[in-house]
């Protein structure tokens, strides 16, 4: 959601209170310091402000806060109002940094202009060029409307640090006692109106004698208290009673320490693993830490990404965010954190002790993230075609990419299930599919729901689980009887079952080979013919024609997972040696039947789309096809612009007619011999998925062979498959 400059004010009274209700008094609203953009409150809403997406914290105060947002310098920054929740950007090629605990804003160069707005008091900016005291002077950050603190590189060697104020008179530059001439700064931290943390190292000391940590009392320009860390020192935090800081060994390995104040027992230390920057802050009794990294790419478990707050009186524990990702300082003891919470999400919370003492968080802005991982959307296109040449592409849009995924694809009629394992790529949770089974058979049309599962990498919050639906469609084909836009082989067992296999491998120069067996009925030797066949009976299936031994021609209908119950098409149909049906031969879009009698005649029975009767009365193609013992129509086998057919002849050479969309043929095409080994010859459509309908032939030893249609009538038939079937090592195909 975008968030416009001069958005309209919010006001939180129903800010979400994280682990126990917050104790904390409302803020007072403040003025806008001059110079900067000013805008007056235009109504309330009841929810926390909503700050841009990638928004970071910079600085808290008693009437605000500072944030950033933008990945290229310079960065924008923001200011906004606890009070109504109202947000300013702020104008800067510089940059802002805000002193923790009060409304200052410090705009500098390094080393130059220091300008100071007091964000609560509407005073004009007051601007302090340190250039005139000389060089060696770094950006500093402001201690009072008119006073900065900064640090100076001194050019005899070593650092100092330096209050400058503005006065009638002109600057005033007063150095920090008590930090050893030739001290090397490495931070000044934790820095208020009034207090900051120094660390350095003392050239001077003697060897190996670690970091000093040296607390400053900024009113009275002096260093009043130090500790010596024997190691790196990361993060520090300090408050009216106790001083902490993280001690950083290896990479890995962090140490928070924390001491009281004037104390010289022994400090707490909390040894940590999988650390990498841990950051501290100190409320009242209680320590809080924190790491971020939870919404890395590739961040793995680890406690430390919660904001948890120990008590520095007993060793009870308490998880304050879910997620941490940075934390400022903010008034009168409280912190302010910017993390999340599966409840609320990701944005600035307010840490603060609650009635019983211990912290809680108050949600005071959000930047519209999850801090669970949830779904953004979904594109997984409504219907699937995988008649299409590029496999669909499922998608989600996650919260976060670093999350391992799986997509359960259920089909609602049979309840088979197919899941695919997600990979991210360009800010989606993807898979390409093929549109297959495990056993790589083409999966069935129709209605299918998927169910999201995402589990996340940093293992912040649940599993995320998400459903949804789609259809698959495919162009029905012949011998297609299980809806799932392949034909199908056929078989019936000397016992009389009739079942189907599912031929694939098909379409690559791998081995053809069926699935298990199917069984669609039994008893079925009671027909001397059996004739599989596309539609002919106006469903989207196909169908299978029958004939029984009195000479009446039955129709089965496909339903998509078998087949409905016989309905009769006619009688005498006994005066035909051969029918066979697969394809349009007309060219009007409905599967037609040929047939020869006993004279040698072939007949075509033209489709009429209708199960009643599904074909018209018989047209006379032509005489002389005795001479053949077996004919297949077999689809676009070769290219001509309809259905066509193949003939064996008694002397085993194989014939082609090609269609020519009228019901007729062409002149017949010699395109091989010795095809008197194959006790059946069948046209069992497309196989291969590539438009032209394919052959399979069956040996004496009741082994099948494929020959897929090249589409060159001068060579219509490829190299032959062999069809291993395990299933069906006996019976008859069609």
């Amino acid at each position: 959601m975008k968030h416009y400059r001069g958005s309209a004010p919010r006001v939180l009274s129903a800010a979400v209170t994280v682990v126990l209700a917050v104790t904390a008094g409302a803020l007072a609203p403040p003025a806008f310091a001059a110079g900067l953009p000013v805008s007056a409150p235009a109504g309330t809403q009841q929810e926390p402000p909503l700050l841009k997406d990638g928004s970071r914290l910079a600085g808290a105060g008693p009437s605000g806060f500072l944030s950033t947002y933008g990945d290229r310098l310079p960065v924008t920054y923001v200011w906004t109002r606890y009070a109504d929740g109202s947000t300013r950007e702020l104008p800067t090629q510089v940059g802002f940094l805000q002193t923790a605990g009060t409304d200052l804003l410090t705009e500098a160069a390094t080393g130059a202009t220091h300008t100071v707005f007091d964000m609560a008091t509407g005073a004009p900016p007051v601007v302090l060029d340190i250039a005139t005291l000389g060089e060696g002077f770094q950006r500093g950050r402001a201690v009072g409307p008119s006073s900065v603190l900064v640090q100076r590189a001194d050019p005899a060697g070593g650092d100092s640090l330096h209050v400058v104020s503005k006065t009638d008179d002109g600057l005033r530059d007063e150095v920090i006692a008590g930090i050893p001439a030739g001290a090397d700064i490495t931070s000044v931290g934790d820095l208020t109106a009034g207090t900051a943390v120094v660390t350095y190292t003392d050239p001077a000391a003697t060897a190996g004698s670690g970091t000093r940590l040296a607390v400053v009392d900024v009113l009275r320009r002096a260093v009043v208290e130090e500790v010596t860390s024997s190691t790196t020192v990361g993060d520090v935090a300090l408050s009216a009673t106790h001083l902490a800081w993280v001690e950083r060994p290896t990479n890995t390995t962090a140490t928070i320490v924390v001491t009281r104040r004037g104390s010289t027992a022994d400090p707490l230390r909390i040894p940590l693993t999988k650390a990498g920057d841990v950051r501290v802050e100190l409320i009242g009794g209680w320590l809080l830490y924190g790491q971020a990294g939870h919404d890395a790419p590739y961040a793995g478990r680890n406690p430390l990404y919660a904001a948890t707050a120990r008590s520095l009186t007993d060793e009870r524990s308490v998880k304050v965010l879910d997620a941490y990702t940075r934390s400022v300082p903010g008034p009168d003891g409280t912190v302010l954190v910017q993390g999340g919470t599966l409840a609320a999400g990701e944005g600035m919370y307010r840490i603060a002790q609650g009635a019983d003492g211990v912290p809680v968080a108050h949600q005071v802005a959000s930047t519209g993230r999850s801090t669970a991982l949830a779904l953004l959307g979904s594109d997984v296109p409504a219907v699937l075609d995988f008649d299409k040449p590029n496999w669909p592409t499922l998608s989600w849009r996650l919260s976060s990419t670093n999350a391992s995924a799986t997509a359960l694809l259920t089909h609602v009629a049979s309840g088979r299930t197919v899941r695919l394992n997600l990979y991210s790529s360009a800010g989606a949770t993807k898979e390409i599919w093929n549109g297959e089974f495990d056993d790589d058979v083409p999966v069935p049309n129709g209605a299918w729901t998927w169910q999201l599962t995402a589990k996340p990498g940093n293992g912040i919050g649940p599993n995320l689980e998400q459903t949804g639906a789609f259809r698959v469609q495919r162009a029905a084909v012949s011998h297609d009887f299980d809806d799932n836009g392949l034909p199908d082989v056929l078989s019936l067992s000397v016992n009389g079952t009739f079942a189907r296999n599912t031929v694939v491998g098909a379409a690559t120069d791998w081995i053809a080979r069926s699935t298990s067996s199917t069984v669609l009925g039994t008893g079925w030797n009671v027909y001397d013919r059996i004739v599989p066949t596309a539609d002919v009976g106006g469903t989207a299936h196909a169908d299978i024609l029958t004939r029984d031994r009195t000479g009446v021609l039955w129709l089965h209908q496909g339903n998509g997972t078998g087949l409905a119950h016989r309905v009769r098409v006619g009688g005498g149909w006994n005066t035909y040696d051969q029918i066979t049906s697969a394809a349009d031969l007309t060219g009007d879009g409905r599967t037609d039947l040929v047939a020869t009698d006993n004279s040698g005649v072939l007949w075509l029975y033209k489709g009429t789309g209708k199960a009643g009767t599904p074909f018209t009365a018989p047209t006379r193609v032509g005489g002389g096809w005795n001479t053949y013992d077996k004919i297949a129509a077999v689809g676009n086998l070769a290219g001509a612009p309809a259905g066509d057919l193949v003939a064996r002849d008694r002397d085993g050479v194989l014939w082609l007619y090609l269609g020519k969309g009228d019901g007729t043929f062409a002149s017949r095409t010699r395109i091989g011999g010795g095809w008197q080994e194959f006790t059946q010859i069948i046209g069992v459509g497309d196989q291969d998925r590539d438009g032209r309908g394919d052959l399979m032939a069956v040996d004496g030893q009741t082994h099948p062979h494929l020959y897929r249609g090249t589409g060159n009538w001068t060579k219509p038939l490829a190299t032959r498959q062999r069809m291993y079937d395990y299933y069906l090592s006996y019976g008859i195909y069609y």
